[in-house]
């Protein structure tokens, strides 16, 4: 993984240290209905959640909506707060693919990877991780209008 020295704070004798993750701190009527997700703290680019039953479809899997909104909020507020003008941003794409499956009761990690935040356009994506990776959303953002 790219954020390979935030990762290895965030790990514990080899195993990702969720228990000091935080709130997010930009709730939303979605993502509350949702039941949110959590931040590393020292790094605002790892976010994590439980899934639990808001989160997962009728077979007790994670939803890939869930997935969805989940990733757009995180790459979107990461990739708005890292800039040299922090500013609001309107996702104008997102792409996920989905490589696995969680099930109720697991811990999802995410990572945040900005791969561009210009004037005209900002982009990144995020991995999302069991014991393995099981989805990765690509997203497209350009600023709102002041």
């Amino acid at each position: 993984m790219a954020a390979g020295g935030a990762l290895d704070r965030a790990r514990v004798g080899g195993v990702i240290d969720h228990q000091r993750y935080v709130p997010w701190p930009h709730p939303s009527p979605l993502l509350d209905a949702l039941g949110g997700f959590e931040q590393d703290p020292e790094d605002r680019l790892r976010i994590g959640f439980l899934v639990d039953t808001n989160k997962v479809n009728a077979r007790g899997f994670l939803h890939a909506g869930a997935i969805a909104a989940i990733a757009d909020a995180a790459i979107g507020h990461s990739l708005a707060s890292g800039s040299d003008r922090p500013q609001g941003l309107v996702t104008i794409n997102l792409s996920c693919d989905l490589l696995g499956t969680a099930n109720l009761g697991d811990w999802v990690d995410g990572t945040v990877h900005p791969t561009r935040n210009g004037r005209r356009l900002a982009a990144g994506s995020i991995l999302f991780t069991t014991d393995r990776p099981i989805a990765t959303v690509t997203a497209l953002f350009v600023p709102t209008a002041a």
